[in-house]
């Protein structure tokens, strides 16, 4: 279409501005976009034209554009928006205009625009995190508009929000502490004055009482007159910094008054009076625990009454005893925070009013060995509750308080030591390094090492003190050369006058003389105790063998060595329970210590054994032939076969002895035993008191199993199950009535694999719960799509585990799959096999009531192969029984299970339930079932398992 002469001056005309343009009709197609557009969106203009917008602009997430031009359409007013363009990652501020042919757009590149905001905010939010970190804030004050600017931590340290707080000089004034009032306003006056930058601390008290210590700096700027312009400058809150340098320097007080030995009272009370300094407004309280535990003393209470504290002395810890006597006695903080209305006071709420006593926290002290020493309680005069930092105070109030008791305490028991020193146990001396001599020592050190006193003063303690390596001629003594090092605990030897050796435990300290002080404790007996203890740990309790953990680790070094090979014997008791049972577990222990001891005999060195399991043996070998390891085998089964007697039992013992050998059947540790006790298993198996060698075709089913159950675990992941359904038929005139659903594994590595060969593997790794709740999932979608497709009047069974039936969660994963595929649950059988029915009987009988409630069927799989009795039909809802084909092979010529099936068939009918014979594979089977009353038929005659499409062929036929 040939364009007119005034629309070609139109679009010259705009191609001659500066913006990007583009106009579109209607539709929101493109009609023109001019030169400047086409560079903005880096597009030429043919590919531009007769194209969607939103394909131009790609919206992102809301959709802004797309509403921008739908606003602009409907209202015809322009829309002004900024959009971010994905393909080129640019922003553009658009002008949408409405047009009578459609809209125009105008758009500008505002890129670095955006990304130079984006910078600001970035910079803002760090300043902001780093002043929140370092709980520092900025200020700005404009002098001649008297506006002052804070930062968003400022205004978080002083405790009030813009809203509350006038942005002015005098209103900042306000907030500072009263005290602090006039000396800061001076300062500032000062910096104005001398154009200097200043510095000073200064107190706040905000709303909520609370007083914090700041330390502002600044500066100002003036005009080129000299007048000040403006203030700028940082204030950080110092308030912990300035208490943890209080509490120091009174912390260090106290301390040097412990060392210099002061009174104990004298420390409580510099202790109660550098809280009350640090906490304005507390009144505090010491308390100690008597010597039973059960009394508070006074300790120290400068600040409060001398009657109350009277009061208090002696009063007994417990529950509801007030704030001090229920923590001493609960062992934690309470906290009353008013003493009017707390039941903990009711026996001495009066005590605390009359002296104005409103509010009381105790927390016990505690000492190192967590034994509570007394309580440390602070007392206010208003009801009130503590705040973080309140509490923090007096926890670090605590170990000083520790220190001064426990040193009090240590003190006292170093006099009485001081008196019993001569008669202690421990043995106490005092050491002279540099001349290596003995200076003072107690008794006790005669008493251990039987020289006389005279003896010890005269020889050097190497003499009779070495070292605890035997093999070393170290100076047990030389690491404790540097004077002021704290205390020390080592062990060395003794040498006795008698030859004796004994082992002492050292504690000792260098003092700054170079002298050691040491004490020491005979762990003789300990030392053999432990010893007992390790072979205990590493030996068995009845028998005194090696644990198999030794044996094991032995057989790990024996195999380092492939050119030698390793053989391992499971020796496994036969029917040993038995002999617990027969003559109890005092004799059965006995009988293993004998077996044990003639295992030994047998071995005659040729192997190690180590008691494996409660009756099993481990023996292992290195070097033996392999004639020579089977003789060793029988000549261990033969020990167990000789008759055991002891004091009131003769028994004959016979053993199941598996074999084990590298490289052949592994070359690890773990490996070979599996398969000796693989090996023993068959033994027992086999008969019982025979040697078995692990064979080659348990090496394959092991493997086999190994392999088989990798794959098992993945299978459900993959896809790789898959549903066949067997149809199952009336019995008069063969009509299908359902299906019962058949898994089938078509591994993708293995190929298919039957069902007898995966579903034992499956219940051994436990997984058929999870397999069992895709089957009913599958099973129920199924059924789902064939309603869909019209399909009516059919059933279909999904056989349920014995896993399945015993954990819980079943019914709940039935009714989700009915309710989830929205099938009829009538239209759903529930197959149990007689075994499972028999494993929990009322957790079975549970579930199966709870199935029945949501209206699905229950049948009784493989009927007649359990262990059930028929008593147990009537206690369980079952609607159907199914004869297994063990019995229909045989039918009609086997006697015997023509009155099995007979039998079957009058019970279920007499109970109500329908009766269902499997594998039924003759027509002679099939009439003599009709014949009988049976009432459905399912086996290869009529149909096998079918695959899906199959099955469905099966329901069109049946329709038709």
């Amino acid at each position: 279409m040939q364009r007119t002469i005034s629309e070609l001056e139109f679009h010259q005309v705009f191609e001659r501005i500066a913006d990007a343009y583009v106009a579109l009709d209607r539709d929101w197609r493109c009609t023109y976009v001019n030169a400047k557009a086409c560079e903005q969106l880096g597009r030429r203009a043919d590919e531009l034209l007769g194209r969607q917008v939103m394909e131009v602009f790609p919206d992102t997430h809301g959709l802004p554009f797309q509403l921008a031009c739908e606003r602009a359409m409907t209202e015809q007013q322009p829309v002004h928006m900024e959009v971010r363009y994905p393909p080129q990652d640019r922003w553009f501020e658009n002008r949408i205009y409405p047009s009578a042919d459609g809209l125009t757009i105008y758009f500008l590149d505002i890129t670095e625009r955006k990304r130079t905001e984006q910078e600001l905010q970035e910079q803002q939010h760090m300043l902001s995190y780093a002043q929140r970190e370092a709980h520092l804030g900025s200020w700005d004050w404009d002098i001649a508009g008297n506006r002052v600017t804070w930062s968003d931590e400022l205004y978080r340290i002083y405790g009030v929000s813009p809203k509350q707080h006038g942005a002015t000089f005098e209103a900042y004034l306000a907030l500072v502490h009263q005290d602090d009032r006039e000396r800061v306003q001076q300062t500032i006056g000062q910096a104005l004055n001398s154009r200097q930058p200043f510095e000073f601390e200064e107190r706040i008290q905000r709303a909520d009482g609370v007083v914090r210590t700041l330390l502002s700096r600044g500066s100002v700027d003036f005009d080129e007159a000299g007048q000040p312009l403006r203030m700028m400058g940082a204030c950080q809150d110092i308030t912990e910094r300035k208490r943890a340098q209080q509490l120091d320097a009174g912390q260090h007080e106290i301390l040097a008054g412990i060392a210099a030995r002061h009174s104990l009272a004298q420390s409580l009370d510099q202790i109660a009076r550098l809280h009350e300094t640090m906490n304005p407004g507390a009144l505090c309280s010491l308390l100690l625990l008597d010597e039973s535990g059960r009394h508070v003393l006074h300790g120290a209470a400068p600040c409060l009454p001398e009657t109350f504290n009277r009061a208090l002395h002696g009063l007994e810890i417990g529950e509801a005893r007030g704030s001090c006597g229920t923590a001493a006695w609960r062992r934690e903080r309470v906290v009353v925070a008013d003493i009017a209305t707390h039941p903990y006071w009711e026996n001495y709420r009066s005590l605390a009013l009359v002296h104005g006593l409103k509010a009381c926290w105790s927390t016990p002290v505690l000492g190192r060995d967590g034994k509570v020493l007394g309580t440390f309680a602070v007392y206010f005069r208003e009801a009130r509750e503590p705040r973080p930092e309140e509490l923090q105070s007096i926890d670090r109030m605590l170990p000083l308080t520790a220190v001064a008791i426990e040193s009090e305490q240590l003190t006292h028991r170093l006099r009485e030591r001081t008196r019993f020193f001569e008669m202690s146990l421990e043995i106490f001396c005092i050491i002279d390094l540099a001349a290596g001599r003995l200076v003072q020592f107690n008794p006790s050190l005669s008493r251990v090492t039987g020289y006389s006193v005279d003896e010890l003063t005269s020889r050097g303690y190497r003499e009779f003190l070495r070292a605890e390596d035997a093999m070393s001629d170290a100076d047990p003594m030389l690491q404790l050369n540097a004077a002021g090092q704290q205390v020390q605990t080592f062990t060395c030897r003794c040498l006795c006058r008698d030859g004796s050796q004994k082992y002492l435990e050292w504690a000792s300290f260098v003092a700054p003389d170079g002298l050691v002080y040491a004490v020491a404790r005979d762990i003789t007996e300990r030392r053999r105790i432990e010893a007992e203890l390790a072979y205990a740990s590493s030996h068995d309790a009845v028998t005194g063998l090696p644990h198999h953990l030794l044996l094991e680790q032995a057989l790990a070094d024996m195999l380092r060595d492939p050119s030698v090979p390793a053989w391992v014997m499971v020796v496994g008791l036969d029917r040993f329970q038995l002999v617990n049972a027969s003559v109890g577990h005092p004799a059965g222990d006995d009988v293993l210590q004998r077996l044990a001891w003639k295992l030994q005999l047998a071995l005659e060195g040729n192997g190690r054994i180590a008691r494996f399991a409660g009756d099993e043996f481990l023996v292992t070998a290195a070097g033996l032939s392999s004639s020579a390891a089977l003789k060793l085998a029988e000549c261990l089964r033969a020990a167990v076969a000789e008759p055991i007697e002891g004091d009131d039992y003769r028994l004959l013992l016979t053993a199941s002895v598996g074999i084990s050998h590298s490289p052949e059947h592994g070359t690890n540790a773990k490996t070979l035993l599996q398969r000796a006790e693989a090996a023993m298993n068959q033994a027992k198996q086999d008969g019982r008191d025979r040697v078995c060698e692990f064979s080659e075709a348990q090496m394959h089913e092991l493997e086999d199993r190994l392999l088989l159950g990798n794959h098992l675990r993945d299978a459900i992941r993959l896809g790789e199950f898959e549903l066949h359904y067997q149809p199952q038929h009336d019995v008069a005139e063969h009509r299908l009535t359902g299906f019962e659903a058949l898994l089938r594994w078509n591994s993708q590595q293995l190929g298919r694999v039957s069902p007898g060969r995966f579903i034992p593997i499956a219940e051994a790794l436990g997984l058929m719960p999870e397999i069992g709740e895709w089957v009913i999932d599958v099973a129920c979608g199924q059924i789902r799509q064939w309603l869909d497709r019209g399909y009516r009047d059919f059933t279909v069974a999904v056989n349920v585990s014995a896993q399945q039936l015993q954990r819980p969660g079943l019914v709940a994963q039935v009714a989700e799959a009915l309710q989830r595929h929205a099938v009829p649950s009538s239209m759903l059988d529930i197959e149990i096999t007689e075994s499972a029915l028999m494993e929990n009987v009322a957790r079975v009988q549970n579930a199966l009531t709870e199935l029945k409630s949501l209206g699905v069927r229950v049948s009784l799989d493989d009927f007649g192969t359990g262990y059930s009795s028929l008593a147990y039909l009537k206690q369980f809802p079952i609607d159907k029984l199914k004869i297994d084909q063990s019995f229909v092979r045989g039918l009609p010529e086997d006697s015997a299970d023509t009155a099995i099936v007979r039998a079957v068939i009058t019970v279920a009918h007499e109970l109500r339930m329908s009766i269902a014979a499997e594998g039924v594979e003759t027509a002679a089977q099939a009439d003599f079932l009709l014949a009988a009353g049976c009432d459905e038929l399912q086996g290869f005659l009529l149909d096998p398992g079918l695959c899906v499409a199959e099955a469905e062929a099966r329901l069109r036929s049946a329709r038709a």
